[in-house]
C-alpha cells in the first residue's frame, strides 16, 4: 500500500534536484569533514554536470520513524524529499559515491555506504547532513543493506573483504561508536543476503 505513494514523491523529488542542485555546489557542509587529508581525501571535482531527469533506477530509500521524511541516493549523494512530494535537500555532495541510506529508530541518525575514505566503509551522518563521521575504518570492506537494531546502538550489514566483485558477505555488527565488530555469521554457511534486524532480545555488551 506504501509503494506508490512512495514513488510518486520521488518522482517530484527528481524534478526539483535540477533547481536544487546549482544551489546545491555552494554548500560545503558535510564536505569539510570528508576523508583523510593526508591520503589528498576527499578529491576535488574539476568540472560540474548539470541534468534534469524524471526518472531513477537502482536506488535505495528508506523512510524516517514518523512518516514525514524520505532518503534516498542518487547518482552518489543522498537526498531528502517530504513524503508528500516537493522539492529535494541535497545531504550529500562532491566526488564520493554515498549510498544505501538508512534512519536510526529516533530518527536523528543516518546510515550509509561511502568510499570517501579512499574505500567502502560505513558513515554516520545527522538527519540533517551535518557532522558526517566514519563508523567503520577499513580499506578492503565492500557493504551492503545496512540495518539498525531496535534499540539505535548497533548497525547489523552484510561485508565482504574480497573485492568489488564478490558475491560471498559476511554478517556484521558494529556498534555506532565505532569499533572492529562482532562477526554474527560467516561466508561458510552461503553468505548473507543483507541483514534484517528484528525486535527480538536486546544485542548488547558487545
Amino acid at each position: 500500500m506504501f509503494i506508490p505513494f512512495v514513488r510518486t514523491s520521488l518522482l517530484s523529488a527528481a524534478l526539483a534536484l535540477a533547481s536544487s542542485a546549482t544551489g546545491a555546489q555552494d554548500t560545503t557542509r558535510a564536505d569539510s569533514a570528508r576523508g583523510d587529508s593526508a591520503r589528498g581525501l576527499p578529491l576535488a571535482g574539476e568540472r560540474t554536470v548539470r541534468f534534469t531527469t524524471d526518472e531513477v533506477t537502482w536506488m535505495s530509500l528508506d523512510v524516517s520513524p514518523d512518516g514525514q521524511t524520505i532518503v534516498f541516493d542518487l547518482v552518489g549523494d543522498l537526498y531528502t524529499v517530504p513524503i508528500t512530494g516537493g522539492a529535494a535537500t541535497r545531504l550529500t555532495s562532491g566526488m564520493a559515491f554515498d549510498a544505501q541510506p538508512r534512519y536510526s529508530p529516533d530518527g536523528k541518525t543516518i546510515v550509509f555506504a561511502s568510499d570517501r575514505s579512499g574505500a567502502e566503509n560505513l558513515w554516520l551522518i545527522d538527519a540533517d547532513g551535518k557532522n558526517p563521521r566514519a563508523l567503520t575504518k577499513g580499506d578492503k570492506g565492500q557493504y551492503i543493506s545496512p540495518e539498525w537494531t531496535p534499540d539505535g546502538k548497533y548497525i547489523v550489514t552484510s561485508r565482504s573483504t574480497t573485492d568489488v566483485r564478490a558475491s560471498t558477505y559476511e554478517l556484521f555488527l558494529f556498534h555506532i561508536d565505532g569499533g572492529s565488530g562482532v562477526k554474527l555469521a560467516g561466508a561458510s554457511g552461503g553468505g548473507s543476503s543483507g541483514p534484517q534486524a528484528g525486535g527480538g532480545a536486546p544485542i548488547d555488551n558487545y
